[in-house]
């Protein structure tokens, strides 16, 4: 497995030859005491899995999983016959068997995982079915597109603790993002005041569909039916990093959500942007957009001593130079030895340069591969995974809150409201 930075040190193949306690630690997991979940099986077992939903991101997971170490896929699905003959090309298992309902994938006995990687409004209805079959689920992220779905795919995940559920949030199992989280909550930046999130990109989302009985079905991501539009494939993964990192919950959000660029008869919004207050009172800027992807995906975190900010796959990271009137409003500080990256020149100004670089590591590839070996080592260890049910949750609700603002021209939701939807 690739880790970022000095701890590249293990390949696949020693990862997956090395003791249940040692190959954990390597990977960051830490051990719950659970019973082992593949009983009768070796260690070196790999697993069977069933994917559901063979789009882009479904089979690019396919591929991953038949050209590594973790598992071999037995079973494909999609309702779409191009996809599904794609899929089963890329499981690179000449014996793979096809399904055009995902109910029937579910109901093979020999799989022992399913990755559901459909459109959200499904992500809950097959996860949950898959464990109550039995199986462990690797579901992409988000987590549901409602309250209902969420508490129900909380309670069923809560039924069934002997089984892995993860939810595909893979940046928090970068080393640099454990580095840069471990900072913030020590204190380092001072007392967090501020953050923003935005996820933008110059695409269309539309697909040229020939015959129109496919519209909905492969242009999805453009329909309330289906999902949030940005806010919950996108700007997501963001705003995870972030209520991660600060270690708090949302409390209320208002958004606005505009149809700028695209006029094509799709529902969801091509241009958000809103804000998020957390329960310590920390306010953050979210925006999205469709039309312009000059400062594609990243996030700030602003401290009274310091900011920290995700941009062009690197943290870098700000000191404030002149912090000690903060001591008379009772702000105080330790200041922290910092280890990441490299010290550079200093300016006057803490935003013209930063005081330290650290390259975020991964590529798309990376991540997405170190998320299947880390649900691998889940999955054999007994282990509860880094993306789990619970903080998953969390950050659909922050995602959901600022999605029903734009749905109600702005108005500010808070949590209490959006959980009584369920």
């Amino acid at each position: 497995m690739e880790l970022t930075g000095k701890a590249t040190a293990i390949s696949r193949r020693e990862f997956f030859k090395q003791g249940s306690s040692a190959a954990a630690a390597t990977a960051g997991l830490a051990a719950l005491g659970a019973p082992a979940i593949l009983r009768g099986q070796n260690l070196n077992s790999r697993i069977n899995f069933g994917v559901i939903g063979t789009g882009s991101r479904g089979c690019y997971m396919t591929r991953l999983i038949a050209g590594g170490a973790v598992g071999q896929i037995t079973d494909v699905c999609d309702i779409y016959p191009p996809h599904l003959a794609e899929g089963a090309k890329d499981s690179k298992n000449g014996k793979v068997r096809s399904h055009e309902q995902w109910q029937k994938l579910i109901e093979q006995k020999d799989i022992d995982a399913v990755l559901v990687s459909p459109p959200l409004f499904l992500h809950v209805p097959c996860s949950i079915a898959a464990l109550e079959a039995g199986k462990h689920v690797f579901s992409e992220k988000s987590m549901g597109l409602t309250v209902k779905q969420l508490n129900e795919m909380t309670a069923c995940v809560e039924g069934h603790p002997d089984k892995v559920y993860m939810v595909g949030y893979q940046s928090r199992l970068k080393n640099s993002f454990a580095e840069v989280k471990s900072l913030v909550q020590s204190g380092a930046f001072g007392k967090i005041t501020q953050f923003y999130v935005h996820y933008d990109r110059n695409i269309t989302w539309r697909k040229e569909i020939e015959d129109p009985k496919w519209e909905r079905v492969l242009n999805w991501r453009m329909y309330r039916e289906y999902c949030g539009g940005i806010l919950t494939e996108l700007l997501t993964h963001q705003i995870d990093m972030v209520l991660d990192i600060i270690g708090t919950r949302p409390v209320k959000a208002s958004c606005e959500g505009k149809i700028m660029v695209y006029n094509d008869g799709r529902e969801n919004h091509d241009s958000i942007m809103g804000y998020l207050e957390l329960e310590d009172g920390v306010l953050g800027v979210c925006s999205g957009h469709l039309s312009n992807a000059r400062w594609g995906s990243c996030f700030a975190i602003h401290g009274t001593h310091g900011t920290i900010e995700l941009m062009d796959r690197a943290y870098r990271i700000f000191w404030e130079k002149e912090t000690r009137h903060l001591q008379t409003v009772g702000v105080k500080h330790k200041f922290t030895q910092i280890k990441l990256g490299q010290s550079l020149n200093v300016s006057d100004a803490p935003i013209t340069e930063p005081d330290k670089l650290v390259e975020a590591g991964d590529s798309t590839e990376d991540g997405s591969t170190k998320a299947l070996e880390h649900f691998y080592a889940c999955v054999r260890d007994g282990a509860k995974p880094v993306m789990d049910a619970k903080s998953a949750r969390k950050t659909s609700i922050a995602a959901l809150t600022l999605y029903h603002s734009t749905l109600n021209g702005g108005r500010q939701f808070t949590v209490e409201e959006i959980e009584a939807m369920g």
